[in-house]
């Protein structure tokens, strides 16, 4: 049975965890049939605090130096609760952002400036609504970089209800 808020059943739709490496410290959820899709080239202060932004459809997802991440996706039906730190090391979250964004086919797909053309096969994700709110949180390494010594990827937890 899924966990309820005041009587509501939560249901959780759909997860999936990637091992990743974000080139250009940016990765993207792009819209599967927006072929114009464009990461923005200036990026604002606005940009830079909130290391996320949705474009006409679709988001950017800014990362810090470590280029691997394991970013996390899960789907829900509703807002689910959110977990204060990090589940399976319990590290607290470096950083948390909730956005709108506009996902028209209601079909997303994982990509990143190497990658302009997503993968045809997938993975590809399914949203109930073309409107969603996504809640990004990161987990990064603090501290200097040294790339002799190696790191734990980062933790990136994209958590999508409708909007």
């Amino acid at each position: 049975m899924s966990p309820s808020r005041e009587g509501q059943e939560l249901a959780l739709r759909g997860w999936a965890t990637f091992a990743w490496q974000s080139d250009y410290g940016q990765f993207y959820l792009i819209d599967c049939e927006d072929e114009a899709f464009r990461a923005p080239v200036e990026i604002t202060a606005e940009m830079e605090r909130r290391r996320v932004v949705a474009p006409a459809s679709g988001l950017v997802v800014y990362t810090e130096g470590c280029l691997q991440q394991h970013i996390r996706i899960s789907i829900h039906d509703a807002e689910p609760d959110h977990p204060p730190a990090e589940p399976m090391g319990g590290e607290p979250w470096t950083q948390i952002e909730t956005i709108r964004a506009r996902l028209p086919s209601r079909r997303f797909t994982l990509s990143s400036p190497s990658m302009p053309d997503p993968l045809p096969a997938g993975p590809h994700f399914i949203v109930d609504t073309d409107i969603v709110i996504i809640r990004v949180h990161w987990m990064e390494f603090q501290g200097s970089r040294d790339d002799s010594v190696p790191v734990a990827p980062d933790v990136i937890e994209i958590t999508i209800w409708p909007g």
